[in-house]
Parts: C-alpha cells; sequence; structure tokens
C-alpha cells in the first residue's frame, strides 16, 4: 500500500493507519512513484491537494504518457503553472473528495472513481471544472471508498426519488486517485480554455436573466434546467454535444442552420427510441440530414462518411465499421431494424 503525506511517500504491506509505529515501513522517492501506480493507496489525514502536483512534477513525461486519455490529450504543464499562482477567490467547500461514482443506464452498469468538492454546513457537493487550481490547491483531500449506486433518471423526472443503494466499500489504486483528478480538471480543456467556456457560461446567464420579466431571482441551478429543458436532445443524446464543429465550417454563417440539423437528426433518434414499428423508413431520413450537414459543412455529398450505427437501437457492427471508415462498403446487419435491406 501507498500512504502518501504532505512529508513523504510510504511504501508497505499494511494501512500506516493499523500500525503502531514507521519502523520498517519504506519511504519512496517522489520519481519512483510511477512504479506503485496499481498499488492501493491511502492518504494523511492533513493531505493537501497540492501536495499531488508536487509529486507530478517529479514525473511530468511519463505521467503525460501514462494518462494521456484522462487528460484528454492535454498536457499538465499548464496545470502545473496554474497551481502556482496564489489563490484569488475561496472555493464553497470544505475539502474535496475522491469519490466512487456508481450509476446505471439502461443495461449499462458504471464505476468510475471521480473528484468533487464537499460541503460539510450545506450537505452539498460541488462540480470544480471551472475552479483554477490555484484555489483548490490548499484544499485537504479526502478518499471516500463507499460505493453508492444510482440509477438513471430521465432530467424530466429529477425532482422525483433517486433510487440508491449503498454496495459496500472499495479501495483506490494510485492510479485511480490521479485518474480521477485529471478527468475533472481537463473536462472543459486548458486553464484558458476552461477560462473562455465559463465566460461562455455567464454570457449565457445574463440573457437567461434578461429574458426573466417577472423579476423574480432566478439560481443557478434554475438556469441550468432552464438550458437543459430548452436543449432536450442534445442533453439526452450527450455524446453527440460537440458534433457541430465550428473549426471545419468553411462559412461560419451556416453554423445556425448546423445546429437545426444536428437537432432534427436527434428529434428522429428520439423517435426511433419511442418506437418499434417501421422503423426502416428512418434511414432515409437520417440519410438526408447527414447530406445536408455535409452541403452545410462545404463538403462534398458523400454516403462513406455517415456514421450510421450510432442510430439508436441499430444493431450493425459498431467495431467494423469504425475500422473501415469512411468506407464505400459499409457492413449492415441483415435483421438491423433500421438498415434492414428490406
Amino acid at each position: 500500500m501507498i500512504t502518501i503525506t504532505n512529508k513523504n511517500i510510504y511504501y508497505g504491506d499494511f494501512s500506516i493507519s493499523t500500525l503502531s509505529t514507521l519502523d520498517g515501513v519504506e519511504i519512496i522517492d517522489p520519481s519512483e512513484i510511477i512504479n506503485f501506480l496499481t498499488e492501493d493507496v491511502e492518504l494523511g489525514e492533513s493531505l493537501k491537494f497540492k501536495r499531488l502536483f508536487d509529486i507530478i512534477s517529479y514525473n511530468i513525461g511519463k505521467f503525460n504518457e501514462i494518462f494521456f486519455s484522462a487528460l484528454g490529450g492535454y498536457s499538465l504543464e499548464p496545470y502545473l503553472q496554474e497551481i502556482e499562482n496564489n489563490p484569488t477567490e475561496k472555493f464553497q467547500s470544505d475539502y474535496l473528495e475522491i469519490f466512487w461514482a456508481c450509476d446505471k443506464y439502461e443495461d449499462e452498469l458504471n464505476i468510475y472513481p471521480s473528484l468533487h468538492g464537499v460541503s460539510i454546513k450545506e450537505n452539498e457537493y460541488y462540480a470544480m471544472d471551472f475552479v483554477s487550481l490555484n484555489n483548490l490547491k490548499d484544499y485537504n483531500l479526502k478518499l471516500n471508498r463507499e460505493v453508492e449506486f444510482f440509477d438513471y433518471v430521465p432530467f424530466e423526472k429529477i425532482d422525483e426519488n433517486i433510487k440508491k443503494i449503498t454496495l459496500g466499500n472499495k479501495t483506490f489504486t494510485l492510479f485511480d486517485l490521479y485518474n480521477a483528478i485529471f478527468h475533472e480538471i481537463t473536462f472543459h480543456g486548458g486553464p484558458q480554455d476552461k477560462k473562455e467556456r465559463f465566460e461562455e457560461l455567464e454570457e449565457s446567464i445574463k440573457n437567461c436573466q434578461n429574458e426573466d420579466l417577472s423579476g423574480s431571482t432566478i439560481t443557478f441551478e434554475d438556469m441550468i434546467k432552464k438550458f437543459d429543458s430548452e436543449d432536450k436532445f442534445l442533453v439526452k443524446y450527450k455524446e453527440q454535444r460537440d458534433r457541430v464543429q465550428e473549426s471545419r465550417i468553411k462559412d461560419i454563417n451556416n453554423l445556425p442552420k448546423l445546429k437545426i440539423c444536428l437537432e432534427e437528426k436527434l428529434k428522429i433518434y428520439d423517435t426511433i427510441e419511442n418506437s418499434n414499428d417501421n422503423l426502416n423508413q428512418y434511414y432515409k431520413k437520417l440519410t438526408d440530414v447527414e447530406y445536408n450537414m455535409q452541403m452545410l459543412y462545404g463538403e462534398k455529398e458523400d454516403i462513406s462518411y455517415h456514421i450510421f450505427w450510432e442510430t439508436p437501437k441499430c444493431t450493425c457492427p459498431k467495431i467494423d465499421n469504425l475500422e473501415i471508415y469512411p468506407s464505400e462498403n459499409p457492413i449492415f446487419d441483415n435483421n438491423c431494424p433500421i438498415h434492414n435491406k428490406n
């Protein structure tokens, strides 16, 4: 087991909290931490968030390579610079926590390490994807090993009781610890990307406030609900959020029309999900939408680039088609309710 404190990194067979003395416990140099990523980890009670980034600085190259996916391809150097800055504002939580996120959507069960802020007084949890690291560095970091299962609740039923079951406790490895941190801090890109995204959100909130003619106070949570309710299909099909790529558009004036096409595509997705009869009719409709989007991007119409297998209820081979994409000879499942030859 690896034990990280503000002073040292310890390696031993047992948790330090169970020992009466540190005699015989090995002290690991920060530059060697990369060799222990699969070891279970525990944290000293007063461990500061910045301590983990101090350790990263000894292994920056290897961390960038090993955690490339968790970092979304972003380099850690800008984050190490950001956390060295002086704090500029107080974060609303009492401490930071690594926890097991556990949820189920349809038949897919997901358990993954995640990071959030915890407010004891308010009994609330806060995402930190928009918070600058310099404003987090002096907070204590804790591990919550309890795994609680939450069944998926559609957005329109979010105020109803959510099914929650405590499954038990699960230890974290050192890899889990850093994986959770990197996913959270890069959610909106690099430090500069994060600032720009936040400014866009602030502008949206400002516009929302200007639209409120009742004079009542709108909370941030109300605004988020409002945004999501007006963006029903992009919320439901969240993997489609970034499918309109501004950098790909030849004429930026086509952006509003592209967004309308994307919404139309997702409306058809929704219809398919809520229907069982004659689904084959939607294949042509979706193909027409894809052609329209290609034209609006300023590209030639080419069915080889249509990612048809993302359609709900499609049973065509996904991995096989992705492997040969783009292809003039895609692979269809003859029994697919959307793309069967009948």
